[in-house]
């Protein structure tokens, strides 16, 4: 019986660690991925990275109003923003990096992606809020941080074109290797396509810095610049359309515009393009306008001028005021018929060629580098225009008439007001950003503006940061804004 007592009691134990083990398996999702593959944890990254059209992004950037007030409309009036977006997209690319690590040879492409990646996400964070948490982000589960410091805005962008300038190099290598990216839907996994890629994001971020360029050293803003306009091989760029980065939607993933129902109303009076676009393309006559909008029906024809006939709505109106003009036929509506033929809709351009050749031209005008910014002015139209088919006789034509005025005020202004109209309905915030920094269009302030007649310049941070972390939150709003936190401060980006 003794012997028998201390038996028991083992196969007891043994028992009770069997079922504590089973119900841990029970408490599984059977359904769920625990160890998915870096492939599967890129694709989702890649629809991270997709900015729609038509959303209140560009509502925001002056290209059209909402004009029924059961919408918000376009009053500048947020206060907060949020992190998700970013930093749910950091931790995908955490994951990623341990998943690619596991996979030994397999998995070094996808770390070199994810070196892109929390360049991409760190630097829109930052772009919307200012300092923002880098060095000790993304550390809450496996090294116990929850409260991370904030790092200043200026060593944000010193690592992130660090990251950038190491993604190159390494994608290099790993193309001349034959190494396979699977998962990619945008580029079929051709590593130099995505090279372009990394190089003309950080020209992006380049000329975002334009107001550091003389000022912080650190950055090389000039340097880095000059690099990629001149050493091709090395920094190869998105410089034609075949290479854009955009999202192609599909049947399944249909364009924001195309109806569930499958039935297009072609003439919708909430939707309006904006005044500060058309008028640009109006006073150009600018033949995409053609293409993009519809003639506002009452508008009287002119003999020999067909853009006579397309007007926008005021971002400042209100939206009563707006609608009512829409309604009577004052206003130029989206032309459905270019835009949603199919479900496929138009590509959503995220970076694209026009971009990259706007940003060369307005470096070079700048004096970062000697080049010819005149031909990088007339290949960013070009490309613009080749997007929407725009017939190449039109095209000459147009850059026939719209001469580069040389490298000066009146021709930076001539580049930035391109740029502006190339981003039309693509690329997310960036027509806003790039506004914010330069002041090229001047936006449309009016009755509508609920932000005490200003355009914000910020979002304040996550009113969570407040409760999860005040200490290192205030430090930094105390460092940037006097410790101020509101949508009209001015971040080190800017000043």
């Amino acid at each position: 019986m003794r012997t028998f007592k201390p038996i028991m009691l083992i196969l007891l134990l043994g028992c009770m660690m069997s079922a504590c083990k089973k119900i841990e398996d029970l408490q599984k999702d059977p359904a769920a991925v625990y160890d998915p593959a870096p492939k599967l944890i890129f694709t989702g990254l890649l629809m991270r990275a997709s900015d729609a059209p038509w959303n209140e992004d560009q509502r925001h950037n002056q290209y059209m109003t909402q004009n029924e007030s059961y919408y918000a409309g376009q009053p500048y009036n947020w206060t907060t923003g949020s992190y998700d977006d970013a930093y749910g997209a950091l931790r995908d690319v955490n994951r990623m990096e341990v998943e690619a690590q596991k996979a030994g040879d397999l998995g070094a492409v996808y770390l070199s992606m994810a070196k892109f990646f929390k360049a991409y996400f760190f630097s829109r964070a930052t772009t919307m809020f200012g300092d923002i948490p880098m060095s000790e982000a993304i550390r809450g589960e496996a090294e116990d941080n929850f409260q991370p410091k904030y790092d200043t805005q200026e060593a944000v962008y010193v690592q992130v074109l660090n990251w950038l300038e190491e993604a190159n190099t390494e994608l290099a290598s790993h193309a001349a290797d034959g190494a396979s990216l699977e998962g990619d839907f945008f580029y079929d996994g051709q590593l130099e396509k995505w090279r372009k890629l990394v190089n003309s994001y950080k020209l992006r971020l380049l000329i975002d810095l334009s107001k550091r360029a003389n000022d912080t050293p650190e950055l090389k803003i000039k340097e880095r610049f000059t690099e990629l306009l001149t050493n091709s091989s090395q920094y190869p760029l998105i410089l034609s359309n075949q290479d854009n980065f955009q999202l192609q939607y599909n049947p399944i993933n249909m364009y924001p515009l195309w109806p569930s129902d499958g039935i297009v109303i072609k003439k919708d009076a909430r939707n309006t393009l904006g005044a500060t676009y058309v008028s640009i393309l109006k006073e150009t006559r600018d033949p995409r306008l053609l293409i993009q909008a519809l003639p506002a029906e009452s508008l009287a024809p002119v003999p020999g001028n067909p853009f006579a006939v397309y007007q926008g709505g005021k971002t400042g109106d209100l939206q009563s005021t707006l609608l009512k003009q829409a309604t009577e036929g004052r206003l130029s509506m989206i032309n459905f018929d270019y835009w949603v033929t199919s479900p496929s809709g138009i590509p959503a351009v995220q970076l694209g060629a026009s971009e990259v050749q706007f940003a060369l031209a307005e470096g070079i005008n700048r004096g970062w580098a000697d080049g010819d910014a005149a031909e990088h002015f007339k290949r960013g139209i070009e490309e613009s225009m080749k997007f929407y088919n725009v017939p190449s006789n039109e095209i000459l034509a147009f850059l026939t008439s719209y001469i580069y005025k040389g490298d000066n005020e009146e021709g930076l202004r001539q580049i930035l007001t391109q740029k502006y109209v190339a981003f039309f309905e693509n690329s997310g915030k960036q027509a806003f950003f790039e506004q914010r920094r330069t002041g090229i269009p001047t936006f449309d302030i009016g009755p509508a503006n609920a932000n005490n007649n200003e355009i914000p310049k910020r979002w304040a941070y996550p009113t969570t940061e407040y409760s999860t972390n005040e200490v290192n939150l205030k430090e930094a709003l105390q460092r940037q804004f006097n410790g101020s936190d509101t949508q009209n401060d001015l971040m080190w980006l800017i000043k």
